[in-house]
């Protein structure tokens, strides 16, 4: 899944997701350091790494509203269902599967961006314009790509 497609700044977010060494609440509450531990978008859970990342019903959304861009409709699992669908996904030499590994770890740096911002900085969540910058980013990276040119025409331009 650690793609080569991916751009390096997603692909690092990635490879810290998996090993699952992100600075969520829970890990930051293992570490002695005390913080609010409400999760930034829903606020009525825990943010722990599993919540943070698909349990939470506004992430869910983002993902699924991406999963049915690319023309996967499907329920949405917990992070460990979430890695082993990608990872089959990223073994696979096909055109959308390397889209689908950028998406992501797209979305998986954009949820942690995106939290941060709120816990932060006093940012508002706003999912269109989170889908908007990951496909733009997408058909950015899609005209160097031949693979991906002719998949990219066949999709929408927003999810």
């Amino acid at each position: 899944m650690l793609h080569t497609s991916v751009h390096p700044r997603y692909r690092f977010i990635l490879w810290l997701a998996v090993q699952k060494r992100l600075a969520t609440v829970d890990r930051l509450l293992k570490l002695g350091i005390t913080v609010p531990t409400d999760c930034i978008f829903c606020r009525h859970s825990i943010e722990t790494f599993n919540h943070l990342f698909f349990e939470c019903p506004i992430a869910k959304s983002l993902w699924t509203k991406l999963c049915l861009w690319l023309g996967h409709k499907r329920n949405i699992g917990d992070w460990e269902f979430e890695l082993k669908w990608i990872s089959k996904k990223a073994k696979s030499r096909a055109g959308i599967n390397g889209i689908i590994c950028c998406v992501f770890a797209m979305t998986v740096a954009l949820i942690l961006r995106e939290r941060n911002k709120g816990r932060f900085e006093d940012s508002k969540y706003d999912e269109h314009q989170i889908c908007k910058e990951i496909v733009l980013h997408i058909h950015v990276r899609g005209k160097h790509n031949r693979k991906w040119r002719e998949l990219l025409q066949k999709l929408h331009w927003i999810p």
